[in-house]
């Protein structure tokens, strides 16, 4: 390798004799572009004023300039708002408390961060909220009155949020079309909701703790560009992750436990599910409602299974209501009743390398047509695969491992020489490439499975399927069934897959 020059390309002999010219290609720049480069360095962000806040923060957030760091000391204070670019860094774990109402922290700037604090909202209370507009008649004026009871409020973009704890709130933090917001190595505990956003991009969330939430630990709506990694999301009653009308989302190497649903795609698209481990939950993953070209890959899905529901139900990963071209690969699916599933309306999903142990079931299929399995382990299971009501693809040129295949292979290709026929009522199906041993952990690419996808997957469409469409009073009405399992929200229009920048999902 020859060495690396040290000479800059703007470098001339005219600069090294010069303090105070700027030099470009051998000639000196002088006057207003030196002034300039003088000022900026005078104003840069490392001028910042390191303030120590009195008990009076507010006092302090108004009299700081853009880019200064606020220190508060041990203590608790009442609630502020912050409007404009600053650092605030606690010290010793000062309190902020919210009241009826009145968050403990509203952000209305952009670039704020928010460092080492334990923050109290106050939970939801429809007769206090009542009662509070009632007596504060001004206070109400202008304002949204279904607004909840928020812990922190943003109102800006680039938020940041790390080592701090917020507690009790009927929303932790609340965000509406907000962007860049960071939560890290913080705590949202015993929150109706830990964090919602709606509308928002670009939400990193990592190192956290989310748990004891009464409804959603995340939720999560028409956003977009979302990180949500290395976190804890234990014990929240309803979901632990939801995504909602989202897409471009990264949700990796989670801890998500005893929740009804861990973590739900509810038409949510173009996202990667990766390397989680769902345990206790009623579902593990539920994808539904028009969840399509979602990469759902190494996640470890065991134990799914809640008495207080139904004794002993529970699902590790579960494919609903119209939910198309995903790619289920390589996850491991043990102990839970359903290991995985796929039902009602799914179409072209790929299910390869998947490791499906101990469960009752360990794949089922209903209602559904034109998905492929191929290269799965399914062993020990009551049943290890079930289909019903369906015509799906089992095998390409290999097929699945079932343990309790009877067949014999005589002439030692390691392919069973008699079909795996599909229990289940209305089942024709068969796996016609049976393996005689479990398969190993070697992969195929996305866009080889892709292809497998549309080569195999050739079923024609049932004749009820597709949208409903009715003739009232001289008005053609065109819509889509209503999902028929939880969750029961309100229908959505079918995806429009006409970009994504997960190119490697969008191959079929």
């Amino acid at each position: 390798m020859p060495p690396m020059s040290m000479i800059w390309p703007w470098s001339s002999r005219a600069c090294a004799i010069s303090d105070i010219k700027i030099c470009k290609g051998g000639k000196a720049w002088t006057g207003l572009l030196a002034l300039l480069l003088f000022h900026s360095l005078l104003f840069s962000p490392a001028s910042a004023d390191r303030i120590q806040a009195g008990q009076d923060i507010q006092s302090a957030i108004n009299s700081a300039q853009a880019g200064d760091i606020i220190a508060v000391g041990p203590g608790t204070y009442i609630s502020i708002t912050i409007d404009r670019p600053l650092t605030l860094i606690g010290e010793g774990r000062p309190v902020l408390n919210a009241t009826q109402q009145n968050p403990a922290v509203v952000v209305k700037s952009d670039g704020v961060t928010i460092d080492g604090f334990e923050i109290y909202g106050v939970g939801k209370d429809t007769t206090a909220k009542f009662e509070y507009y009632m007596e504060n008649r001004e206070a109400a004026r202008g304002q949204r009155l279904d607004m909840p009871n928020s812990a922190v409020v943003v109102e800006g973009s680039d938020l940041a949020i790390k080592n701090s704890s917020i507690y009790g709130a009927q929303a932790g933090i609340y965000a509406l079309d907000a962007e860049g917001i960071t939560l890290q190595d913080s705590t949202l505990d015993g929150c109706d909701t830990g964090l919602f956003l709606h509308g928002g991009r670009g939400l990193n969330v990592s190192g956290c703790s989310i748990v004891n939430c009464k409804k959603y630990g995340l939720d999560i709506e028409q956003s977009r560009e979302i990180v949500v990694k290395n976190n804890s999301i234990i014990r929240n009653s309803n979901i632990g992750i939801l995504l909602r009308e989202g897409k471009w989302a990264e949700m990796d190497d989670n801890l998500i436990s005893e929740c009804t649903f861990g973590l739900s795609l509810w038409n949510a698209s173009f996202n990667q599910v990766r390397r989680n481990q769902l345990d206790h939950n009623y579902y593990g993953i539920l994808v539904t409602n028009w969840s399509c070209y979602n990469n759902i890959t190494d996640n470890l899905l065991i134990d799914n299974s809640r008495g207080e529901i139904i004794d002993g139900f529970g699902i590790g990963l579960s494919l609903q209501e119209n939910s198309c071209h995903n790619m289920v690969i390589g996850n491991v699916a043990r102990g839970n009743y359903n290991g995985l599933e796929i039902s009602k309306g799914c179409q072209f999903n790929a299910v390869y390398a998947n490791n499906a142990a101990e469960n009752k079931h360990g794949i089922r299929m209903n209602e559904n047509r034109n998905n492929l399995i191929f290269g799965n382990n399914f062993q020990f299971n009551n049943i290890n695969a079930y289909e019903n009501q369906s015509c799906n693809i089992w095998n390409t040129t290999l097929g699945n491992y079932y343990s309790d295949y009877q067949g014999e292979d005589e002439n030692k290709d390691g392919i069973g020489d008699v079909p795996y026929s599909l229990p289940g009522p209305e089942s024709s199906s068969s796996d016609r490439m049976p393996s005689i041993r479990p398969f190993d952990e070697g992969r195929l690419e996305r866009a080889d499975i892709g292809e497998l996808v549309k080569k195999y997957a050739l079923f024609e469409p049932k004749e009820e399927a597709g949208t409903a469409a009715r003739l009232v009073e001289g008005v053609m009405v065109i819509s889509h069934p209503l999902p028929s399992s939880p969750p029961q929200w309100k229908d959505s229009e079918p995806l429009d897959v006409s970009s994504s920048p997960f190119q490697e999902v969008n191959d079929f």
